[in-house]
């Protein structure tokens, strides 16, 4: 199993955070990782969707858990892998705590770990300023 997690803080509101990450389509506005994603319905719980990482296979999506203004968690398979992502957001005293947190899990978490994990934990600290900025540019 893998755990990659990356917090920081920010004058942009919790709002403007989750607007952001509820813009599923413009996902790669700030994670330029990504050529595209998209759901298939709503920004809630059970909601399937798609996403194509750069030189990567296209992945079936699902949001497992959805607390609007709090946390999501979505929710990608690979091969005998589960990439399972969660976001969280806390504010307090004017600022906002944001979280992201990439776990790999099952039978082949290993060699996906070794395959993509570092390219991922390099990544995850470039992608979340990129949202942050965007987040504090409509604030």
């Amino acid at each position: 199993m893998l755990i990659i997690k990356h917090t920081v803080k920010t004058t942009a509101s919790a709002d403007d955070i989750w607007k952001i990450w509820e813009d599923v389509s413009n996902w790669n506005t700030w994670d330029h990782g990504l050529e595209f994603s998209k759901l298939n319905g709503p920004f809630k719980t059970g909601t399937t969707g798609t996403l194509k990482p750069k030189g990567g296979p296209l992945l079936q999506t699902k949001l497992t858990h959805v607390e609007p203004m709090k946390m999501f968690v979505d929710e990608a398979k690979l091969p005998l892998t589960r990439i399972i992502v969660t976001h969280f957001l806390n504010e307090s005293k004017g600022k906002t705590q944001v979280t992201q947190q990439i776990e790999m899990k099952g039978p082949l978490a290993f060699f996906f770990a070794f395959v993509i994990g570092r390219d991922m934990k390099k990544n995850l600290p470039i992608e979340m300023a990129a949202m942050i900025r965007k987040a504090e540019s409509v604030s």
